[in-house]
C-alpha cells in the first residue's frame, strides 16, 4: 500500500517547482506530477521511488555497527531496499523493523541526552546511566526516612496504602543519590499521589534544601496549599514546623514579594504554585526537588525550566527555616530532582516514548474506603434527559452534590449541538426548585471560582454547573453524583479524570456521560465496564491509537511516528531504549559517533540547540 510518505519522497525527488518550472516538467513527464484528487498513477510512483533509491550509498547507515549486530538490525541501504522491493515477507518484515527502531531509537536518544546534557560532571552522567541500565527496585525502609518525614507520616489521618508506601521509599532512595532524579509518579484517580509527593518535600527539605510543588491552575493550588498546611498543624511544635507559600497569578504585588524574598534567602522551605514558579524573577536559595502536578499540561520546555533553578551548597545559602545541623554535599551546584505525577495512567510502552528519560513508579491500588462508582452511558434525547434530571432530583432529596459538567462555556454558532454552562445556568435551575445551583468556568476570577467551590463544599449550592475546570484536583467528598453532558466530545482519559470527582466520601456515587452522537456510544460504553484508569488507558489506546500523543500540543517538539505503531510495537521500543542507553554508555555527548549526532541533529534538532 502507498504511504502519505511517498508523496513526499516525490517532492523531495523532483523539488516544488513554481508555476513555470512545473508546466514544463509536465510537458516532460509521461504521467502528472502533480496528481489529481483521483489519484496517482502507480507506475509513476515507482518510477519515482525507483530513482530515490539509486540515489541511496551502502555506507550511509549512522547506526554503530555494535547496536547493529547486538540488536540484530539490517543496515540501513538494506532496509530501505527492502522495504520497498522485497523478495519476500522475511525480507519486508526485517526492513520494516529496521526503519521501527530508527524511529524509537532517535527519539529515546534525544531525550536522554537531552537528561545528560543538563548534569555536570561525567562521573554524574554515568552514575545516572547506570541507573537506568539497571532496573532492579530500590528502596529506603521507614526507619531510615528521615525524623521530619516520620512525624509527617505520623500526622496522617490515615495510614498510607503498601503502593503509596513503595512509591515513597523508592523516591527516597533516588533523592539520596548524588544525581538529579527525573521519575514519573503515575497512579490512577484518587490514588494519594499529592500525599506521597508531600512526603519526598518533606524528605527534602530536612536536610536543609527547599521543595517547589507546581500545578497547573491556581484552584490546585490554593487547594494542595491549605491540605499541606492542614497536615502540618498536626506535627505539632512550631519550632520543627517548615515554612509553606502560595505564589500564583492572583498573589497580590505584596505578598509575591514576600514570598520571593523569601524563597531568596532561604526563609521559605516549600513553595506551591502554578507557572509562576517557573520565571526568571524567582530565584530559590536551595531547591533541591520539584514536583510537577498533572505533568502532562506542562510542555517539556516548561518541565525543564526547573532545571535552571539549580541549588547552592553554600552555607551562607542555606535553608534556615529551621536550625539543623546537615552535611550538605561537597558540590557547588547541582539540577533539583524532578517528580513529575500524573493521574492519567498509561500503557507502559507509551509511558517509556514519553517519557523514556524518567524512572517509573506506579501507584495500583487505591486509599480503602473508596467505593466503586456506577457509571451509565445514556444517549441525548428527551426521554434521556428525564431520566437523569429524575435521577439528579432524586440523589438531591438523598443529601447529595451534583456536578453538571460542560465542553463550552458559551453557546457556539459553529457547534450548535454543544451545550453551554452559562446558556443552561439560566434554565437548569428550574428542573431542581429549591435547590441552589452554582456556576464555575474559566472565565471567572480566582475570588469567583474560590467562592462558587466555598459554597459548594458547604452546601450552600447544591448543584454546581462547570467546565472540565474540575477535572484536576477539585476535592469535595461529599459530591456523590456526576452529569457529563456531550460526552463525545471528551477522551477516555479526561471522562476517567471527571469522574474520579465523585465517589470521594462514604456516599454511593454515580457518574452519567450523556452523549449526543449514537456512534460514541460503544466507545463511551468501555467506562460503563471498567474504573481501572490502567486498563482504560489500553482500551482507549487499541480503539484509536497513540493519537497525536507526541505531537507539539503534548511533547514540545517531538514528532509522530510515521510508520510505528505504539500499540504493536512496544518491544521494539524497549530495544531501542536500551541501545540508546549502550551509545550513551560509550560516548554521552556523542563525539565518538559523529554520523549518528549528525543524523540526530536533523531528526531532533532541538535537543542539541537547545530551545
Amino acid at each position: 500500500m502507498l504511504s502519505e510518505g511517498h508523496y513526499e519522497m516525490t517532492e523531495y525527488i523532483i523539488g516544488n517547482p513554481d508555476e513555470e518550472e512545473r508546466d514544463v516538467n509536465r510537458q516532460k513527464m509521461p504521467y502528472p506530477l502533480y496528481p489529481s484528487k483521483a489519484g496517482i498513477k502507480l507506475q509513476f510512483l515507482r518510477d519515482i521511488i525507483s530513482r530515490a533509491l539509486k540515489t541511496l550509498t551502502v555506507d550511509m547507515d549512522p547506526m554503530p555497527d555494535e547496536i547493529r549486530k547486538d540488536f540484530n538490525l539490517l543496515n540501513l541501504y538494506d532496509a530501505y531496499m527492502g522495504i520497498h522491493l522485497p523478495k519476500n515477507l522475511n525480507e519486508a518484515y526485517l526492513a520494516r523493523r529496521r526503519l521501527i527502531f530508527d524511529e524509537f531509537f532517535y527519539l529515546q536518544l534525544a531525550r536522554l541526552f537531552q537528561m545528560l546534557d543538563a548534569i555536570g560532571t561525567p562521573m554524574e552522567k554515568e552514575k545516572l546511566l547506570d541507573k537506568y541500565k539497571n532496573h532492579e527496585l530500590n528502596t529506603v525502609c521507614v526507619k531510615d526516612w528521615s525524623d521530619l518525614t516520620k512525624s509527617f507520616l505520623k500526622a496522617l489521618p490515615y495510614s498510607l496504602t503498601p503502593s503509596q508506601q513503595n512509591a515513597v521509599s523508592e523516591i527516597i532512595w533516588d533523592l539520596k543519590r548524588p544525581v538529579p532524579m527525573n521519575r514519573l509518579l503515575q497512579g490512577d484517580v484518587g490514588c494519594g499521589k499529592t500525599v506521597v509527593a508531600f512526603l519526598a518535600c518533606m524528605e527534602v527539605i530536612s536536610s536543609g534544601f527547599q521543595a517547589a510543588l507546581m500545578v497547573p491552575t491556581e484552584l490546585l493550588a490554593t487547594q494542595h496549599y491549605e491540605h499541606l498546611l492542614s497536615l502540618l498543624e498536626n506535627i505539632g511544635g512550631t519550632e520543627c514546623t517548615p515554612s509553606v507559600a502560595l505564589l500564583t497569578r492572583s498573589t497580590s504585588s505584596k505578598q509575591s514579594r514576600m514570598v520571593l524574598k523569601g524563597l531568596q534567602m532561604g526563609e521559605i522551605a516549600m513553595v506551591i504554585g502554578t507557572h509562576s514558579l517557573i520565571a526568571e524573577k524567582v530565584e530559590f536559595s536551595a531547591l533541591r526537588i520539584a514536583v510537577i502536578d498533572e505533568q502532562h499540561r506542562f510542555g517539556v520546555i516548561q518541565r525543564g525550566k526547573f532545571n535552571s533553578k539549580l541549588y547552592s551548597a553554600s552555607p551562607s545559602l542555606r535553608v534556615n527555616w529551621r536550625n539543623l545541623d546537615v552535611s550538605l554535599e561537597d558540590k557547588a551546584y547541582m539540577a533539583p530532582h524532578v517528580l513529575a505525577m500524573s493521574a492519567t495512567p498509561i500503557p507502559r510502552t507509551l509511558a517509556l516514548a514519553l517519557f523514556g528519560d524518567m524512572s517509573l513508579t506506579q501507584i495500583t491500588d487505591l486509599p480503602p474506603g473508596r467505593s466503586p462508582v456506577q457509571t451509565l452511558v445514556i444517549e441525548e434525547n428527551e426521554i434521556g434527559f428525564e431520566k437523569v434530571f429524575q435521577m439528579m432530583r432524586d440523589e438531591l432529596m438523598a443529601g447529595g452534590k451534583v456536578y453538571l459538567v460542560y465542553p463550552i462555556i458559551v453557546e457556539s454558532e459553529q457547534l450548535p449541538q454543544l451545550h453551554a454552562a452559562t446558556a443552561d445556568f439560566q434554565s437548569i435551575p428550574d428542573h431542581f426548585r429549591g435547590y441552589q445551583c452554582g456556576l464555575l468556568h474559566g472565565r471567572m476570577t480566582s475570588d469567583e471560582k474560590d467562592d462558587a467551590l466555598r459554597k459548594f463544599r458547604t452546601g450552600e449550592t447544591r448543584v454546581l454547573l462547570a467546565t472540565q475546570l474540575v477535572e484536576v484536583g477539585v476535592d469535595v467528598p461529599d459530591a456523590s453524583m456526576m452529569v457529563v453532558m456531550n460526552a463525545e466530545r471528551f477522551g477516555i482519559a479526561q471522562l476517567h479524570q471527571l469522574r474520579g470527582r465523585v465517589g470521594r466520601g462514604e456516599r454511593k456515587s454515580k457518574c452519567v456521560f450523556l452523549t449526543s452522537s449514537s456512534v460514541a456510544l460503544n466507545r463511551l460504553k468501555v467506562l460503563e465496564r471498567s474504573s481501572d484508569g490502567f486498563y482504560l488507558a489500553n482500551a482507549d489506546l487499541l480503539l484509536r491509537g497513540p493519537g497525536d500523543l507526541l505531537g507539539k500540543k503534548q511533547s514540545g517538539h517531538i514528532p509522530e511516528f510515521p510508520i510505528a505503531r505504539l500499540e504493536i510495537d512496544g518491544n521494539i521500543l524497549q530495544e531501542a531504549h536500551l541501545a540508546a542507553l549502550k551509545v550513551l554508555g560509550t560516548s554521552n555527548d556523542l563525539q565518538l559517533f559523529p554520523k549518528l549526532r549528525a543524523e540526530l541533529s536533523m531528526r531532533q534538532p532541538l535537543c542539541i540547540l537547545g530551545d
